[in-house]
């Protein structure tokens, strides 16, 4: 596969609901107004049933810029896999695209406000960091991030955790942030596999750790919620662009 270029590439991992995945493609065809690609990281269930669908005929894979990675990677809720899937996806971004920014989406992100060629670069960038004689490890997941093999090293080597909770929806690299993040992981093969197989969801921690430490800063274009923002668009920050909702 030849090397292209694209403004911006999305990465969604999606297990269920097919007429979902199709209308969240459809509102990012509507509200982004850059160039951009949608790398989708299925589940055996949703990779079966979209390549049994009409997604991947020529005319609507171009139509709404989409890309099925090529193997499925079941994921397991509050589980390393997800985190795999985002990283698997981000490893075939660097090796098949010269992109500006990486966004990971989670299959519940629809936009609220548009991204344009007068905005993208002005995404709010995230260098809050702390190192662990300050972190509260009482609160949030601490508890059990913090027996990661990714935490242990942090730790021994004195470097730095990511301070602000962003999680991981809407969660954004730079092309040379990912390509850092990605030769990392490839580095350190013992950290990497144990993210995947931690049963817990690293994917609110560990990425964003990891760029604090090589590049100081990452992006961030997303809001979370155990529910459903919708009905809070109008109050939502108007720097950032996605809210998470229900499939329906």
């Amino acid at each position: 596969m030849a090397i292209k270029k694209t403004t911006i590439i999305f990465s969604i991992n999606v297990h269920e609901n097919l007429n979902f995945l199709i209308k969240q493609l459809e509102d990012i065809k509507r509200n982004v107004l850059v160039n951009y690609i949608v790398i989708i990281n299925a589940n055996e269930h949703m990779y079966n049933e979209i390549i049994n669908s009409e997604l991947l005929t020529e005319e609507t894979a171009t139509k709404l810029n989409i890309v099925l990675y090529p193997k499925f990677v079941d994921k397991i809720h509050n589980h390393g896999t997800l985190t795999m899937g985002i990283y698997l996806n981000l490893e075939y971004a660097v090796s098949n695209y010269i992109f500006e920014y990486f966004v990971v989406l989670s299959s519940r992100n629809l936009f609220y406000n548009k991204l344009h060629e007068g905005n993208y670069k002005d995404m709010p960038r995230i260098c809050d960091s702390v190192f662990i004689n300050n972190l509260n490890i009482h609160e949030w997941h601490w508890h059990l991030f913090l027996q990661t093999k990714l935490s242990k090293h942090i730790i021994e080597n004195n470097l730095l955790f990511s301070k602000s909770y962003e999680f991981h929806e809407g969660l954004t690299f730079n092309y040379q942030l990912s390509q850092n993040i990605v030769g990392y992981l490839q580095s350190n093969e013992d950290i990497k596999i144990d993210l995947f197989n931690f049963k817990w969801g690293v994917e609110e921690f560990a990425l964003h750790t990891i760029a604090l430490n090589l590049n100081g800063y990452y992006y961030h274009i997303g809001n979370w919620t155990l529910a459903d923002d919708y009905i809070n668009i109008d109050t939502l920050p108007k720097d950032r662009f996605v809210y998470k909702t229900y499939r329906r």
